[in-house]
């Protein structure tokens, strides 16, 4: 089984019921935008517990984002929605404890059994509310196994916002430095950041009041594609040879080299080099990979996963990355940006002008179109006589008067000359029609 990069986005979310704002559901995802579809039932697909229509639309209160594969945000969601079971909680550390619920089930009895029923244990789940919901997040993201993951919580509605707020500044545990929140929603620009929180919680106002953040979110690997094309030019131009920190020999083609984000920075790394750098001095120690550091060469902070997954894309995407580096092709176009603009300013008149003057307009456009060519020794039409130009670059020669095709005059032939057609003009009743006016 080939390894694959890691994917361009994932993340677990937070549902909410617009009409029954009590009902929450917890899900993840590749693609939010088209996930919320689903679960409002504008397309195919969606979870079994979203489809009632007492319970639609759903509105996503927050994302958790950053996960290093699909498997590991499934493993979050799981943690998060069974937080009364899972193991990733320590017991003494538990908010909701599990409550055991008798269930009678009617078994299969042998002759020589003389029992008429057995019963069986079962776990009952709690119901899932806003409270619970922020409160385990909070928790699963300080436990020894999503610690050092390189996750962010994005938050799209205030009210959900302002709970996770106080429910941190209440909280003594803190989440770990570096841990980032945003927010992004209209009536919340500059969410004041408690001293409590995280050092590097953030804020950010929407880019543009008609686009939510589901909008926003780039799913794909274009991102990085900047970044790719700048490590590919150096390992070509023979740019990267040593690792900027062992100073050893560096293969492009063999070697797992990650290379820095920075645009004017050239430095390279193996792999093991870099990590064991950048975990020297942070706390605790004991850790193989770290959260994130600074540069040699450049001195810049970098996030640990923007580096590997730059570098997955890089040399396991395949097709992924074919397509990301394809260029898009350009397509001829016949009429000049002259005639372009003459033919938009002559539409634009033509809606104020009267209808007797549409035969000069008409005349007047056919003169602007650059790939009509004109003989000199021609012979003047007659009067009533135009020339009129067809979709396959044809003129055909008709008589505005009686509508029978008299003749076609010979353009420029082409290379990839078409079937020439007649066009003719049927006659109309509009002779008869009363004058405007």
């Amino acid at each position: 089984m080939d390894p694959k990069p890691i994917p361009a986005f994932y993340c677990c979310y937070l549902l909410r019921s617009k009409d029954m704002g009590r009902s929450f559901y917890i899900g993840s995802t590749p693609n939010p935008r088209r996930r919320l579809a689903q679960h409002n039932g504008k397309t195919n697909g969606g979870a079994f517990r979203t489809r009632r229509d007492i319970h639609r639309p759903w509105d996503m209160t927050c994302i958790v984002t950053g996960f290093p594969s699909n498997i590991a945000a499934l493993q979050f969601e799981w943690a998060w929605q069974n937080f009364h079971t899972t193991k990733k909680i320590p017991d003494d550390q538990r908010l909701n404890k599990p409550k055991e619920a008798e269930k009678r089930k009617e078994s299969n009895l042998s002759p020589t059994n003389g029992d008429e029923h057995k019963k069986r244990k079962k776990l009952k789940r709690p119901q899932l509310t806003l409270s619970n919901s922020l409160s385990n997040l909070h928790l699963l993201l300080r436990v020894p196994s999503f610690n050092r993951w390189p996750l962010a919580v994005r938050f799209l509605c205030s009210d959900v916002y302002t709970a996770w707020q106080k429910y941190s500044e209440e909280n003594d545990s803190k989440l770990r430095d570096g841990f980032r929140v945003f927010c992004d929603f209209d009536d919340l620009a500059e969410p004041n950041v408690n001293p409590t929180l995280p050092a590097s919680a953030v804020g950010e106002k929407k880019e543009s009041p008609t686009m939510t953040i589901l909008e926003k979110i780039d799913a794909t690997y274009s991102g990085l594609k900047p970044r790719i094309a700048k490590s590919l030019a150096l390992a070509a131009q023979m740019r990267i040879q040593h690792c900027s920190i062992c100073q050893n020999l560096l293969d492009p083609e063999t070697s797992m080299f990650l290379v820095c984000p920075s645009e004017q920075c050239s430095a390279a790394y193996h792999m093991a080099c870099l990590a064991r750098k950048w975990t020297e001095n942070q706390q605790p120690i004991g850790f193989l990979l770290p959260v994130s550091g600074n540069c040699v060469q450049c001195s810049r902070e970098h996030q640990w996963i923007d580096l590997v997954k730059e570098m997955s894309i890089r040399q396991r995407g395949g097709k992924d990355l074919a397509k990301l580096m394809k260029e898009p092709r350009k397509r001829k176009c016949r009429v000049t940006e002259t005639s372009a603009s003459s033919k938009d300013s002559s539409t634009n008149e033509t809606a104020d002008r009267p209808l007797n003057d549409l035969q000069d307009i008409l005349e007047d456009s056919l003169m602007d179109v650059d790939f009509l060519v004109t003989d000199a020794n021609d012979d003047p039409l007659p009067d009533g006589w135009q020339e009129l130009v067809d979709d396959d670059d044809n003129m055909s020669v008709t008589s505005t008067e009686s509508g029978i095709p008299s003749r076609n005059a010979s353009p420029v032939q082409s290379t990839r000359q078409r079937q020439k057609l007649e066009i003719v003009i049927e006659d109309s009743e509009w002779d008869s029609a009363e004058a405007l006016d």
